[in-house]
């Protein structure tokens, strides 16, 4: 059988995915089961709210009665001050599923609401909590698995351009560690669980660290105020539509009509067209066949130059 996959890719977490998300953290990176149903619920409620967000990497392999893969999996959240802080002189490992865990037991201050995530990106700007990043290869130096981890940090990036940073905190194993603080995160703090290593790590937006402009820390930090300024229903259609879904996957997705859907793309397009028509041209008279197509084209393409035109702000 040939093991070597055709594509990885990565895709945002939805709701439905929310217990995958967590047993494949329990099972590669927290080595314990914390997931009951209750939290399941909890974070299938916040991943489709946007209050939580989850990165899934998975391989698709040559044969098509293979099963599509789930070989890498992250988490993050939006958090309020005094949760960051908490997380930052905290001394148990493990200390960012701990937050996650307060917020599902129903411990308010913890996680930003829509609302507030919308408020901090036109404002003073969002705490970034990572609660956690494995994947399911054992040897670093499988080529596999190197593929992989380029997937994985690009999505990374992806996931998170486009927010207005003021901090980000994360904990993670070696050499995962490594590769972030090589990247402009600050070392916090060590400590050994089992036979891992892990290093908590902490940046400002204001620090005064050497970053390459091309860092991970540094594109995740970039930042620009959004100009079309999508409602949130449209900002959910066009970032289903990133990830190469079909309007009628869009539609199950969403659990919508297609006909919704369709209403949905022509009233994108008529904001884009009255706040940046350079993005898609100048509306032309007549039909044109094949326009709506490249006018996706090219819409698609200034999203992916500029995420934060998908995030919430205001």
């Amino acid at each position: 059988m040939n093991e070597i996959p055709v594509a990885v890719r990565g895709r945002m977490a939805r709701g439905q995915d929310a217990a995958a998300m967590l047993g494949f953290l329990e099972c590669h990176l927290w080595r314990r089961t914390v997931a009951d149903a209750a939290l399941v619920e909890f974070c299938a409620a916040h991943l489709a709210a946007g209050t939580l967000r989850g990165g899934l990497i998975e391989e698709v392999h040559n044969r098509t009665d293979e099963p599509v893969l789930l070989s890498a999996v992250g988490a993050s959240a939006f958090v309020t001050d005094d949760a960051i802080a908490e997380f930052l002189s905290g001394e148990r490992p493990m200390g960012a599923l701990d937050m996650l865990l307060k917020a599902g037991r129903g411990e308010g201050g913890i996680l930003a609401r829509e609302s507030d995530i919308a408020a901090g990106n036109a404002g003073a700007g969002l705490n970034l909590l990572v609660i956690g990043f494995a994947h399911r290869y054992e040897n670093p130096e499988d080529p596999r698995c190197r593929a992989l981890l380029a997937r994985a940090i690009g999505h990374f990036v992806e996931a998170h351009s486009g927010f207005l940073l003021r901090q980000a905190a994360r904990e993670d194993p070696e050499p995962i560690a490594t590769v972030l603080i090589s990247s402009g995160m600050r070392e916090i703090r060590r400590y050994r669980l089992g036979d891992l290593e892990f290093a908590v790590t902490h940046r400002r937006r204001d620090d005064a660290l050497p970053i390459f402009p091309d860092s991970i820390t540094a594109q995740i930090f970039a930042h620009a105020p959004p100009i079309i300024r999508f409602s949130s229903a449209q900002r959910a259609l066009l970032e289903l539509a990133s990830e190469g879904l079909t309007d009628e996957d869009i539609a199950s997705a969403m659990a919508i009509s297609i006909n919704t859907v369709k209403r949905t793309w022509k009233l994108i397009y008529e904001r884009v067209e009255e706040r940046a028509p350079q993005v898609i041209g100048v509306r032309q008279a007549g039909p044109s066949q094949g326009r709506g197509a490249e006018r996706r084209r090219h819409l698609l393409s200034y999203l992916k130059q500029h995420p934060q035109e998908l995030r919430p702000f205001g």
